[in-house]
This record gives structure tokens, sequence and C-alpha cells, in this order.
């Protein structure tokens, strides 16, 4: 492990097969997952693509672990120059073990389109236990995305979520205006008490 700061990857040119989301209003995405899960010791994200949350975030977390087959791996022993076990792993999620403690971590799922894994599909027991043991979940999505419109309702409407908070943010910088993804869904929520 080394302890070098991450910094967010640079977007000159487009994000690698996301060009949409290269322009300066895509970042809100993070800024607002990174508000929601403010107060979390851990931070899990699944499908940071090569821009995850972690340079967004504001406070002093233990740990941030992003897992995304595009994310480049990345390890370090600090973020801001304080300490936290930062991990980045460029597998599907699928693939890696979690060991988090249940409610000591906020779950961010941005740019929702989880795909199955051989036979591992996405909605299954795995998905399920980390959402149903995190503090706090943010999922984003674009709604005209048919797999994340098909798969995040039945999230949202599990018995033992609440949620705390539901909004539209319609991107209109030049790279997405016009676009089917300019529109983007969030949902935050909570186990419920």
């Amino acid at each position: 492990m080394h302890s070098s700061t991450f910094r967010a990857a640079p977007v000159e040119g487009g994000i690698d097969h996301l060009p949409h989301l290269s322009g300066p209003a895509s970042e809100i995405r993070q800024v607002l997952a990174a508000h929601f899960v403010r107060d979390c010791p851990h931070i899990l994200e699944i499908g940071g693509h090569i821009r995850p949350v972690t340079s967004y975030l504001t406070h002093n977390p233990l740990s941030v672990t992003s897992v995304d087959p595009k994310t480049p791996a990345f390890e370090s022993d600090e973020l801001g120059g304080r300490p936290c076990k930062v991990r980045h792993i460029d597998k599907k999620f699928q693939q890696v073990d979690y060991t988090y403690e249940p409610g000591s971590y906020g779950l961010v799922l941005l740019g929702y389109s989880l795909k199955p894994f051989g036979s591992r599909e996405p909605l299954g027991q795995l998905l399920f236990s980390l959402i149903d043991n995190a503090k706090r979940i943010v999922i984003e999505y674009p709604p005209a995305l048919d797999r994340a419109t098909s798969q995040v309702p039945e999230i949202v409407a599990r018995d033992n979520l609440a949620q705390i908070a539901s909004f539209e943010v319609t991107l209109d910088d030049a790279a997405i205006a016009g676009s089917p993804f300019a529109r983007r869904r969030f949902h935050v929520l909570e186990p419920v008490a």
C-alpha cells in the first residue's frame, strides 16, 4: 500500500465509454452522494467507473472502497492528508468479499447499471445484503436506462428501507445536453428504525 492521495481521473477528451458524463455538470452526482454519506465511517461505492466518489468526500471516513471493472486499481492509507484506507478495486461487485459491520457504511451506487456476473444476478442476495446492512444508501441513475429502471424500483420498495430524499437533476452542459441521459434520478434510503 502506498500513501499517495487519490485524484479524480482527468476527463479531457471524455470519460472512457461515457463521454456524456465528461462535462462540468456531471460532478454534481458525486458531490450530492458525498453529502448524504458524510456521517458514515466507511464508504462503499459500487459502480464508480473512472470517477469514484472518493475525492468528493468532505468528511474523514475510516475507509473508502470503490468497486467497478473500469475503476483504475488504487490503494492508499490516506485521503486528503488524513488516515483512511482507500481501495479502488477493478472488479465486478460480485467478485469482492465485504466485511462491514451492519450500519457502519454508506453505500453509493452512482450511474446504477448493474449487470449479471456469470450466474450471479445483480439483484441477488449479495446486493440486498449490502443494501440491508448499510447506514445509508444513495442510488443515482438516468431514467432513460432500462436496466436501471427495471431494477431500482425493487430496491426502493423494500419494506425495511425508508426513503429520506428523492429528486431529479438535469445536466445541461454541452457534453450531455439533449441526451436521454441528461435527466438523473436520485434515491436516498435508510433502514427502518
